[in-house]
Order: structure tokens, then sequence, then C-alpha cells
């Protein structure tokens, strides 16, 4: 018996020994892996120039010093977002990632953007800014695009343009032009892991950080919660009037020491009139602003917004009444009214006869509220609920024989049997289809969100083998639509050679099989031509050895690193031809040797031919 309890005593101490190891073993590995990260964060340098950026920058005579391999650089910012995973478990990196401070540095340039006076020039331009973002974004030569989605609000773009010719109305605005633009963005990387692991919005400039770690260093790195309601607040400093809303409550810190809470009665670009709360005005300098916080945002009154009152998208945010109507435009002029159905810091829902359209902040352009009676629309006698398609043979057939496309009808079913099926239609009427000239029936297939500026105003992400094309709404004489196409053309790798010989009617299934489609000549076209309409996807002239014009020999997919679109969809114009649905879905090819973006060749039957490939969109 002595013998067991001795034996069960040596088991326990061991079991106890045992737990000691792991759990020391654990804390080694979770302080060894932030150790890690920190040392991989040290081996970035603090500006990190991207390859186009690089190129521009020598070209235009500025020293730049040699750039680390992309994969080392990538390695340091994959850790980054790593720690900004961690949240305040990695604020001992704060230190090193406020002194070093990382930037990706981007520069895109656009070569004979024409302006046409469609909308306002700003608008026109503020599209192309847009759009060079999210091609960033999507593609970022740093990280990929999950993580950059994380630090979408740290990329910073700025421009610059010289224009080749211009033309000013009689009211001094631009009424048509010939620029070249240059597109630079940031990427403040620093910025964005700070905020991840301090939950503090600074915003992204270094030296706001550095005050910020003045007051709140030592308790970050002491491991103090850094949401803890104990621990101090830094604001950045007024930098104009523009930063302080007229109206609103604030707590402001003079350089004096003094402290002033009141209302904002007026300003100007060089000081402020307050009135504190025992109504009291104060007239001071804004120079004299050492931090300030904002109390209350200033109050609308509701039963004035009734009336057509414009809102700034910060007043709207806190009205803080729900259904109110509203006319919104966006950049581009397109127009949207319906009532607010919710509304955050970086996005506003509307809500239009049921569907609730999303548009983002930095897309709107005006926000103007409506009278009540703007809102009494006329029921019409149109479909409720859900819609249906049926499609049927076509009826016609041309000189030989051959039936045209199948056509599709969108409306109602109400009633079906052996022999047809009775439908009402979009616009109210009545149509019985005969059961024998249908060939395929979806039942709620579609609904009022199809409508296409609803369908372009909600949120699109393409995966990492297709690129996202982006054609926004309200310019005269151009499609506006959003779609992901393939990078490469079938089977869509890079480095592999397209396969050909494939039919029309196979094209369509593959994509299909893959739960995509054809692209539509349209959208094929301007993927192609970028939102400038260049005749090649490299820009307006043509240079013989951009693309692969042998029409001897097919290459592989992406060999010729200039021979991209704008949009990024790789051998667009030359190496294979490739299927697209023309005008009323008929077979269609674009691209192959000699084509132009524009360019669509008939596809006849549809047969297989031995330059034919394809690549498919999605939606």
């Amino acid at each position: 018996m002595f013998r067991n309890i001795k034996d069960n005593r040596s088991q326990s101490s061991f079991l106890l020994f045992v737990n000691i190891v792991l759990f020391l073993t654990v804390s080694l590995q979770g302080q060894t892996s932030i150790e890690t990260l920190i040392q991989e964060l040290k081996a970035i340098p603090p500006i990190y120039y991207s390859s186009e950026a690089y190129s521009f920058y020598t070209r235009t005579g500025q020293n730049i010093p040699p750039q680390l391999p992309r994969e080392t650089v990538s390695k340091g910012y994959r850790a980054a977002i790593k720690l900004g995973n961690m949240g305040s478990g990695a604020s001992e990196a704060i230190p090193l990632l406020i002194e070093n401070y990382p930037i990706v540095v981007h520069v895109t340039e656009i070569r004979n953007a024409s302006y046409s006076g469609e909308g306002m020039f700003e608008d026109w331009l503020m599209t192309y800014l847009t759009s060079e973002k999210n091609k960033f974004i999507l593609s970022s030569p740093v990280l990929d695009y999950n993580s950059m989605t994380l630090c979408e609000n740290s990329v910073i773009t700025t421009h610059q343009i010289d224009f080749i010719d211009k033309k000013v109305g009689a009211s001094g605005a631009i009424v048509r032009a010939t620029v070249n633009i240059t597109v630079t963005l940031y990427f403040h990387i620093g910025a964005c892991t700070l905020t991840r692991i301090t939950g503090a919005s600074i915003g992204t400039q270094q030296q706001d950080w550095k005050q910020w770690y003045q007051v709140n260093g030592t308790t970050a790195i002491a491991g103090t919660p850094l949401n803890d309601s104990t621990s101090k607040t830094y604001v950045p400093p007024a930098k104009s009037a523009d930063d302080i809303i007229l109206k609103g409550t604030y707590k402001i810190t003079l350089t004096t020491g003094d402290e002033l809470t009141g209302v904002v009665e007026a300003k100007n670009d060089t000081s402020l009139t307050l009135e504190t709360i025992d109504g009291k005005p104060y007239l001071f300098r804004l120079s004299l602003v050492k931090n300030y916080e904002l109390i209350q945002r200033p109050k609308k009154d509701i039963k004035k917004l009734s009336d057509r009152v414009q809102l700034s998208y910060e007043e709207l945010m806190n009205t803080g009444v729900d259904n109110l109507f509203l006319e919104v435009i966006i950049a581009g002029g397109t127009s949207f009214k319906g009532t607010l159905a919710s509304i955050d810091k970086s996005m506003l829902r509307i809500n239009i006869d049921g569907s609730k359209i999303p548009i983002t902040k930095e897309a709107i352009r005006q926000i103007m509220t409506l009278p009540p009676q703007e809102n009494n629309t006329t029921k019409k006698d149109v479909i409720q609920g859900p819609i249906d398609t049926v499609i049927v043979k076509n009826p016609q057939v041309d000189d030989w024989g051959v039936r045209g496309a199948d056509v599709k009808i969108t409306g109602q079913i109400q009633n079906q049997n052996n022999n047809s099926v009775i439908m009402k239609l979009l616009d109210g009427s009545t149509k019985v289809i005969n059961r024998a000239d249908i060939v395929r029936i979806f039942m709620n297939s579609s609904s009022k969100i199809e409508d296409p500026i609803k369908l372009y105003a909600k949120p699109l992400f393409c995966p990492n083998d297709m690129f996202l094309v982006d054609m926004p709404p309200g310019r005269k004489g151009k499609p506006f639509f959003k779609v992901c196409i393939d990078r490469y053309e079938y089977p869509n790798r890079k480095d592999q050679v397209p396969v050909v010989s494939i039919s029309f009617l196979e094209a369509k299934k593959y994509c299909e099989s893959h739960g995509k489609r054809l692209c539509t000549a349209e959208e094929w076209e301007w993927a192609c031509a970028g939102i400038e309409g260049n005749p090649y996807p490299y820009g307006f002239n043509r240079e013989e050895n951009k693309c692969n014009s042998d029409t001897r020999q097919i290459e592989r997919s992406g060999a010729r690193l200039n021979c991209v679109s704008k949009f990024g969809g790789f051998d667009m114009t030359g190496n294979v031809f490739e299927w697209v649905e023309g005008k009323n879905n008929e077979p269609a090819m674009m691209g192959g040797p000699y084509s132009k973006c524009q360019t669509v060749s008939p596809g006849l039957d549809g047969s297989a031919k031995p330059q034919t490939g394809l690549r498919c969109c999605k939606r």
C-alpha cells in the first residue's frame, strides 16, 4: 500500500512537471511569435516604392535608392497584418511602428484621357481616381486582397493633371479637355496596423501618432486595455476651420491652459467664436487651439427636414431621424430617390421600392431632403413580388432556315398546365405561351434589384484570377456596369498556352460549369479599352510588339507584360480570338491578332475555329 502511495505521488509530481513545461512552451511560443513578427517588420524600409513608382520617379529624374526584393517587403507587411490581428496583445510593436511608420508608394499614369463635357470635370476625374484606388486594393503589389480590405481607409490618393488641350466655357468651367493624369497612391500600412492594435482613429499622419504616443505610450506598452475608460484620449489638432463643425458642442483646450466648453457659433480660416454653456461668447485665434473634443454634433430641426434641405453626410448621420425621404446624387450625376434605411461612417443605404441600395460615402456628391409629397408615387398595376423568366424558341428563321437565338420573357407566372403557361408581363399585360415553344422556365429568377442602376450599386468582389471592370454611370455615350472577368484566356492560368478550337456552345458550357458566363461584346470591349475607350489595351496608338500579332504562333498567357488593359486583363488583343455574346446573344468573336478593342467579328454558326478560345465573366 505504501508503495502505491509513493507511486501515486511520483506520478502526480511528474504530471505537474509536464503541465509546467507545456505552459512555458506555449508562453514562449507566443512570445517568440510576436518577436519574430517584429523582426520581420524591422526588415522593411520606412518607404517602399512599387515597381511602377520606382520606374516613374527614376524616369522623371528623381533619385530613388534600390528597392528590397518584393518578397522580403511582402513578408514584413504580412507581419504587420498579423500584429494588427492581435489587437492590444501586440502593443509592444507600437514604438517600432510609429518610428518606422512603413508606407507603400504606387504610381499609375493615364495617358490621353478625353473629357467631352459629360457631367462636371471634377466628377469625371474622380471616376479615374476611384478606379485606380480600387485596382490597387484588388491587385496590390505587396499584400493579398483580403489583407488590403482591412486597410482600405489607409490608402490615400493624390494626383497631378497635365492638360494636352483644354476648352473653358463662359462660366469658367472646363467643357472639353485631353489630359494626362498621374495618380500617386500612399498606402499607410503603419497607420492601419496602429489603428488595429490600439483602436484609436488618429488618421494617417505620422506626427499625429507620435503625439498620441506621448499621451498614451506608457500605459499602452504596460498592457493597460486601450479601450479602458480611464485611458487618455488624443485628438489631432485642428489643421483648419474645416475640421470643426459649425453649431457643434466642443470641449476645447487652449495653449494657454484654459479649457472651454460650448457651441461653435461662428468660424473662419483664422478664428472661432465659442458660446460657453453659461452663455458667454469667446473669440480666439485657431492657432491657440491645442486639443479639441466634439461632445455633441449640431441638431437639425426635424420639421425643416421635410422641406428641400441640403445636408452634409455627417449632418445626415447625426439627425437621428428614420425614414427621411432623400435625393442622393453620386459622382457622375446619377440620382437616387428613396427613404433612408441606414447610415454609418462609410456607407448609407437608401430604400428604393423595397430594395436597399448601398452607396459609399466617397461616391456621394450631394444629399438633399425632399418634401413628403414628392414621395407620393402612384401605384401602378405592376407585378409585386418575385419575377419569373421563361425562355422560348425564336419563331423567326433566316433564308437558310436557321432559327434565331432563344427569346427571354420576364414577368410572373399566373397559371400553367400541360398545354400552356399564362404569364403576367412587367407592363401588366397577360401573355399565353404555348408549352411546345418553351425551352426552359426559371422561377423566382430575378427581382426589381436587377434594374441596371441598382445592380451597379451592389458591392462586387472578384476572386484573384479575375479582375473588376467598373464603368460608373452618368457619362454620356458610355455604358455602366460592374463585372468580374477572367484575367487570362482559358484556362485562365498565367504562363499556360490558351486552349483553342472551341465552339461557341462549348465555350458557354465551360463558363457555366464554373459558375460563370460568356462576356457580352460590350463588357469585353470596355474591359479591353478602359474608361477612356482606347483602341488598344495599352493605349491609343498601335505598337507592333506590345501584343502577339503573329497569326501562326500562340503564346503563353501573360507572356507579354505590356499587353494588359488598364483594368488588368492580359492578351485582350493579339494571341487568340475569344468567344463573346453579341447582339441578341448570337455568337461573336473579339481580340486576336491585328484587332482593336472595339472589333467584333461575326461568329457565323458558332463552330470551332483553330485560333478561337474564350474568357468568362461573372457578376
